[in-house]
């Protein structure tokens, strides 16, 4: 039985949206008052009056993940110049700070959770602490910001780096172009956030930042913020599924060992994943066996690219069983481990899988007692995170019948 998680990564996405409409709650311009701002959702709020600051609490997780925060001040009948700055957990220190690099206001991130799971800060005045700004939205995302690198050449969307969640390039020649392919659906809507100097270490590159098509004709552009500055791209809702690809270019001429960027991509606001299938079936039935003491049940676990993206990296699968009324007699390919009641497999696929593939791996198990349980799968891949899996229902009544007849023979001899 294949399950899509398609519907999981959609569910994730769905779930980061837990609240809109919120507003600030005054007085708020210290950490020991900072407004609460949850994941995903939107809160109103102003710069009123003149030197107004407001800081707003967000949740770590840890120093693999991170946030990008979007600050919009379009519809503001003020001054529509504000200031996004991301505080670490003493709400002093400054990580990020940005005026005006994202069309509709100003935007921070990708961002790591520098002290791991405290709570980080976002504050907001208005550019010249002179002026009010009349109305403002403020959202923040969280996503994995552990990046991975890109893989040359790239230059187009066809020949993209799979993307993940963040990846990580530097602009070492003169006109270098990255892409980045990624599995587009219809009605998502794609996020896009680029830091154009990660390392703090003075990029001498002015970087552009472009959402592509399948045929790499350019569908949305952006490049507000200038050398070593963000680049943020909230994309109209996808035409079509298919292939598409982000891509970063330099603006002129430009580049060095210093010409890094670090970027990352969300997918209405969540996490992006390609369409996988998980597979998790006894052989010759579904996800539900009946056997007797005796018998042999064969396991198939596995997992397919349903996406027209190439999923790179190793692929890994374990199953924990219950030991009580399964023991492993078989494996294929031969699992490389097995401890206590989980038998696993590393090693064995190596170079990802093409669109269209499915690996599997079988664990063969005689029943040796009764119960009524469970075997649970989990599959992991390098690019992605692990945790993916599914569970089979193992029921073991009895003993078999054609086991008795040789205890027969033995008892009337």
């Amino acid at each position: 039985m294949a399950r899509h998680i398609r519907t999981a990564a959609a569910v994730a996405s769905a779930l980061v949206v837990v609240a809109t409409g919120a507003q600030e709650t005054e007085p708020n311009g210290t950490p020991g008052t900072a407004t609460v701002l949850l994941a995903g959702s939107e809160l109103t709020a102003a710069i009123d009056p003149v030197g107004d600051v407001d800081l707003f609490s967000i949740d770590g997780v840890n120093e693999t993940w991170g946030f990008v925060a979007l600050l919009d001040t379009s519809a503001s009948s003020s001054s529509q110049t504000a200031t996004l700055s991301a505080l670490r957990n003493d709400g002093v220190t400054v990580l990020q700070t940005d005026t005006g690099s994202w069309i509709r206001g100003s935007g921070v991130g990708p961002q790591p959770y520098v002290d791991g799971g405290l709570t980080h800060y976002l504050r907001v005045n208005e550019a010249g602490d002179d002026a009010t700004v009349s109305s403002y939205g403020l959202r923040v995302f969280q996503t994995v910001v552990s990046s991975l690198p890109e893989v040359e050449p790239n230059a187009t969307a066809a020949t993209g780096t799979p993307s993940s969640f963040t990846m990580n390039g530097v602009t070492d020649i003169d006109g270098d172009v990255d892409c980045f392919a990624f599995h587009g659906r219809a009605d998502h809507t794609p996020l896009l956030a680029l830091d154009g100097d990660p390392e703090g270490d003075g990029s001498p590159v002015d970087l552009v930042l472009e959402l592509r098509d399948a045929s790499n004709a350019v569908i949305a552009s952006t490049d507000r913020a200038g050398a070593g500055g963000r680049e943020y791209i909230e994309s109209a809702p996808l035409p079509s599924d298919g292939v598409y690809a982000y891509c970063v270019r330099p603006d002129g001429p430009g580049s060095g060992a210093t010409a890094t960027y670090r970027v990352a991509l969300l997918d209405r606001g969540g996490l992006y994943f390609p369409e996988m299938s998980i597979v998790t079936t006894w052989v010759g039935g579904d996800t539900e066996a009946t056997a007797r003491v005796g018998d042999r049940v064969t396991l198939r676990v596995g997992l397919g690219n349903d996406s027209p993206v190439r999923i790179p990296g190793e692929v890994r699968f374990s199953a924990t069983y219950p030991s009580s009324c399964l023991r492993v007699v078989g494996t294929e390919p031969p699992a490389t481990g097995e401890f206590g009641e989980t038998v696993s497999w590393s090693g064995v696929k190596l170079d990802g899988l093409d669109p269209g593939e499915v690996f599997t791996v079988d664990v063969t198990f005689m029943a040796v007692g009764e119960c009524d349980d469970r075997v649970r799968t989990s599959i992991s891949v390098d690019y992605f995170l692990s945790g993916f899996g599914g569970q089979a229902t193992i029921t073991v009544a009895g003993v078999n019948p054609a086991l008795l007849v040789p205890i027969l023979d033995l008892i009337t001899q």
